[in-house]
């Protein structure tokens, strides 16, 4: 059985606890991410729009040539690197490509990121700090990720590009189309 002091004992833990967690708790995930290795150095000071575009769709250009891929598609978009939409932003591209019949997607995939990795400037897995899924190689702050697509007979590249563009692409959501820029002539 509870008394009375120990009644208000808890309520006063307990508002305490409540105004501590208020004070604190959403700070942790507002707070910016912590800068990687690959962009702490003074000259990682911000991209212009026409680099940090370059970053991407310049990579995706050589995983897809490298691979000799049939790209289907190719996008280009700006994203944030916050969750409050604000700069830094970094190019975002997708690429769709067919897989070759009597070839798995995943195999593929795997194939895509392992000649990508033998490339000048590549290496397996990604940048310091970060852990994404699927079969992933970087070079510098730049990572792709090569997975299955949308359907049996394709594959997903996905190249992010580092967060190092400090204009406001707020308003510009629209995906790019870059496919003829991508493909293999």
């Amino acid at each position: 059985m509870t008394t009375g002091t120990d009644m208000r004992l808890r309520l006063c833990a307990a508002a305490a606890f409540a105004v501590l967690a208020a004070v604190t708790g959403g700070c942790s995930s507002m707070s910016p991410p912590p800068e990687d290795t690959a962009s702490a150095t003074p000259s990682a000071q911000g991209l212009p729009d026409d680099q940090a575009r370059a970053q991407v769709v310049d990579a995706a250009k050589e995983i897809a040539q490298a691979a000799n891929l049939r790209v289907t598609y190719a996008t280009f978009e700006w994203e944030w690197c916050n969750d409050q939409g604000e700069p830094p932003y970094h190019g975002r591209v997708d690429v769709a490509y067919e897989v070759p019949a009597g070839t798995e997607s995943a195999a593929m995939a795997k194939q895509v990121a392992t000649v990508a990795a033998r490339q000048p400037g590549w290496a397996p897995g990604p940048p310091p700090g970060l852990n994404p899924y699927g079969e992933v190689v970087h070079k510098g702050g730049v990572m792709a990720i090569a997975s299955v697509g949308n359907y049996p007979q394709r594959g997903s590249l996905q190249i992010f590009g580092e967060c190092r563009n400090m204009t406001d692409h707020r308003d510009d959501s629209a995906l790019h189309d870059i496919t003829g820029e991508v493909q293999n002539r």
